[in-house]
């Protein structure tokens, strides 16, 4: 019973660094975009928003 609860605190104390899960930031330029993206081995998603 012991092990249980210590494995169940170790589990919850875990918890804060897999939920962060990857970091997403704004790329100043559109070069800095294309290279992270390319060294990351993933897509470029742009989005255009219009009001009214």
């Amino acid at each position: 019973m012991r092990r249980l609860a210590l494995v169940a605190l170790f589990a919850v104390a875990a918890l804060p660094a897999f939920a962060r899960g990857p970091e997403c930031r704004w790329s100043k330029t559109w070069d800095e975009a294309l290279a992270e993206a390319k060294a990351r081995n993933v897509p470029i998603h742009v989005t255009f928003h219009k009001d009214g």
